[in-house]
């Protein structure tokens, strides 16, 4: 079955293969983070052409609150205009991922930060704009610790924007300690779960996909949940204690039952701490499982 697969694979192109591997709706994507790899691309646009995804996330813009703004804290060359235009152009959109360690004191606090990633990032004016004039499609909060009063009214002010598509990264246990108060204002766009890393609601080897299962169906009618992803590793380093999915339990087991569900958006993929297995490769495990 793989040889025969060969021609086949190296004739399609990403985008058909997964429109086969996550289906063939127009809400199903991939999603990835880039800036923190060690052995990722340095170059965006490189990373874009590379590594197959309809979202990548810049990591990290980081800390910020009480009159911080938040600080852009990536290991490579920050992307230029050009970079970014070229991903746009291929239909990747361009997220900044917003993590660290968030103080905000107030409404007003949050929504200065809201004001300084619009202008910064997204499609306001600034005279310091790290990415020149090229303008990012979104923003996620990847916030698991720090003071997190006040996301809900840094979402609220960043969705007051126009066109900012906003995406949150939880872990998957309910509710999600730092942003279920974010969550439940229905403004959040994409709703990406990390099913790893915590025993309780994550896929337990060989084939046990029931606490994985009724955590997904438990996150498909949370309210706020609009869109929902399967936030999973691409390899067991990432995620020492547990969660990662063989290829075959993946496209088999796991997408068929989470292509039911009427939020469904496709998966999140976390190759960015190590990326000892580019996503390239995961993607020919899945041809061959197929």
């Amino acid at each position: 079955m793989a040889a025969s697969l060969q021609p086949l694979f190296s004739a399609m192109t990403f985008l058909l293969l997964i429109a086969s591997l996550i289906g063939s709706s127009e809400a199903a994507g991939i999603v990835q983070y880039w800036g923190r790899g060690h052995k990722e691309p340095s170059s965006l646009a490189e990373f874009c052409r590379r590594e197959f995804a309809t979202d990548v996330n810049i990591a990290f813009l980081e800390n910020f609150g009480s009159g911080q703004m938040p600080e852009l804290n990536i290991i490579h060359p920050w992307p230029s205009s050009s970079d970014i235009e070229s991903c746009q152009n291929n239909q990747t959109k361009v997220f900044i991922s917003l993590a660290g360690q968030p103080n905000l004191t107030s409404v007003e606090d949050a929504e200065e930060v809201a004001a300084y990633v619009w202008n910064t990032y997204l499609g306001g004016e600034s005279s310091d704009r790290p990415f020149g004039t090229a303008v990012l499609d979104g923003v996620e909060l990847h916030i698991h610790s720090g003071n997190t009063t006040y996301l809900d009214d840094l979402a609220r002010a960043l969705k007051g924007y126009p066109n900012v598509i906003l995406a949150v990264a939880a872990e998957c246990p309910i509710p999600d300690p730092a942003l279920d108060a974010t969550i439940r204002t229905g403004v959040v766009d994409q709703v990406r779960v990390e099913f790893f890393d915590n025993p309780s609601c994550q896929f337990v080897p060989p084939n046990d996909t029931s606490l994985l299962f009724r955590s997904w169906d438990n996150w498909s009618d949370y309210p706020g949940v609009n869109l929902l992803f399967l936030g999973i590793p691409i390899s067991k380093d990432i995620a020492p204690e547990g969660g990662y999915i063989p290829p075959n339990v993946l496209v088999y087991h796991v997408l068929p039952y989470l292509q039911n569900s009427p939020v469904y958006g496709g998966i999140m993929v976390f190759p960015y701490l190590h990326h000892e297995v580019n996503f390239q490769s995961l993607l020919r495990s899945y041809a061959r499982a197929a």
